[in-house]
């Protein structure tokens, strides 16, 4: 946790903490968003690198490939939407809300597809069933989140008025 001044400017946020135990646990707390930027940087561009070689050798359907591609991609979104989070971060910026009720958005859209895919192969009813229990549920928490995500930036214009 930073020490931060309470008007929370990012000329201030560098202010030295006062004492030496504050500025070692401040420092470490840099070191590991430092490393925790990097790890998430690389993970990243693993993924894109790991889909594109997928998508070159996958004998699938043309559908099946697509999917495959969207999810691969929206799991880059969301590891990307986390590495800016700690960006922001560093940079001086407060941890906000919204990037994380994104993050959730992307991650219950990323597993409805999932469950669509599963839907197009036939199978039990009693597994369609499921299937579609599960569906309407991230449906519904899907939903949740985006208007959880409209309440935050209507109370973030209101803080700003």
């Amino acid at each position: 946790m930073s020490v931060q001044p309470a008007d929370g400017s990012a000329e201030s946020y560098g202010r030295r903490p006062a004492t030496p135990l504050l500025r070692i646990l401040v420092m470490a707390e840099y070191i590991l968003l430092y490393l925790v930027s990097f790890v998430l940087l690389a993970i990243g561009i693993g993924v894109l690198i790991h889909t594109v070689v997928i998508i070159a050798r996958n004998r699938s359907t043309w559908t099946e490939a697509f999917i495959s591609v969207i999810e691969a991609l929206l799991l880059i979104l969301i590891i990307t939407e986390i590495f800016l989070t700690v960006l922001a971060h560093l940079e001086g910026h407060r941890l906000q809300l919204e990037p994380f009720i994104l993050v959730g958005i992307i991650a219950l859209v990323r597993h409805i597809l999932s469950i669509v895919v599963r839907l197009a192969i036939p199978e039990t009813p009693e597994e369609r069933r499921d299937q579609l229990l599960e569906l309407s549920i991230n449906a519904g928490a899907a939903f949740l989140l985006v208007a959880a995500l409209a309440l935050a930036r209507r109370s973030q214009r209101w803080g700003n008025d």
